[in-house]
């Protein structure tokens, strides 16, 4: 005979994402206290149970207290590794992407721990009821234990409490980002190839010039070509920048050399918020320039 009511535990697991998540992103409940409070609940325990949950259900598999000390464990196992995956994303590790990405962790463990429980034969699931649910920390610390289990108890819930408080701390303060810019050339084609190499006195050589803000705020910008030091003169209409957060510049700049000789170095200059003092970025190329005769 099958079961088709969700389980206490398991329905009360999903309740509490649903409403972590609503607390975080809706206007006017995104209250700090209760942000905090719940997202012990959701960072340190959640996880972990649907794991254990998904990976035990049977009921005679493991006890509620191995539930519980597992359910933490794992939680505090399996958060750092969701936040170090998020680093490398452009997302990065804030509040929206690490509650969604915990959540969704949580939603389908426990989808899998219901399917895995529906397949046991009645009687042999892991199906709480919810006042079980609410004692298992109480019993958790209570009963008779031994002196070295129970200070082992008592130390896992010291250390929960120091992780909730770390965790909280550094989701609520995100580290701020570090402003850059992307400064980069591409041949006249768009690509990494066919930068120019050799050119004759007044004949003109041109590469894709790009720059992107990445500041974190609106940045004026202003471009300069070198040619062994000397000052040549762009031909594009836009060598005085201005680019918002996000936006890319990207032109075909010309420049014609009116010297000749080998192995001039041909450097782009970047310059940042009218400070001409000294270059923000730099790129360069080296370049052969020969007479129209072809002596050097």
């Amino acid at each position: 005979m099958v079961r088709s009511r969700v389980p206490d535990d398991l329905l009360l697991v999903a309740s509490g994402v649903l409403l972590m998540n609503l607390f975080v992103f809706h206007p006017l409940l995104n209250i700090m206290e209760l942000r905090v409070l719940l997202g012990i609940v959701m960072v340190l325990v959640f996880p972990g149970y649907a794991m254990v949950a998904a990976l035990f259900p049977g009921k005679d598999d493991i006890s509620g207290a191995e539930r519980l000390t597992y359910s933490i464990g794992l939680s505090v196992a399996l958060v750092p590794f969701i936040g170090y995956g998020l680093l490398s994303t452009p997302w990065g590790m804030n509040v929206g992407p690490l509650m969604i990405s915990i959540s969704a962790l949580i939603l389908v463990m426990c989808a899998v721990a219901f399917i895995r429980r529906y397949r046991l034969p009645e009687g042999m699931a892991f199906s709480p009821s919810l006042g079980s649910v609410y004692l298992s920390p109480v019993n958790f610390l209570s009963g008779k234990h031994s002196r070295l289990e129970s200070g082992l108890r008592i130390f896992l819930v010291f250390a929960v409490l120091i992780s909730a408080v770390t965790v909280v701390y550094v989701i609520e303060n995100p580290k701020p980002k570090v402003g850059f810019t992307e400064f980069y050339l591409l041949g006249p084609d768009g690509t990494s190839r066919g930068y120019p190499a050799t050119l004759n006195i007044g004949d003109s050589g041109s590469v894709i010039v790009g720059i992107v803000n990445q500041e974190e705020r609106s940045v004026d910008y202003r471009l300069e070509i070198l040619l062994d030091g000397r000052p040549i003169p762009l031909q594009v209409t836009d060598e005085d920048i201005h680019l918002g957060n996000d936006e890319r510049w990207e032109r075909e700049v010309s420049f014609t050399p009116d010297v000749s000789g080998s192995d001039m170095k041909l450097q782009f200059l970047l310059y940042r918020d009218a400070d001409l003092s000294e270059p923000y970025r730099e790129l360069h190329l080296w370049l052969d320039v020969q007479d129209r005769a072809g002596d050097d």
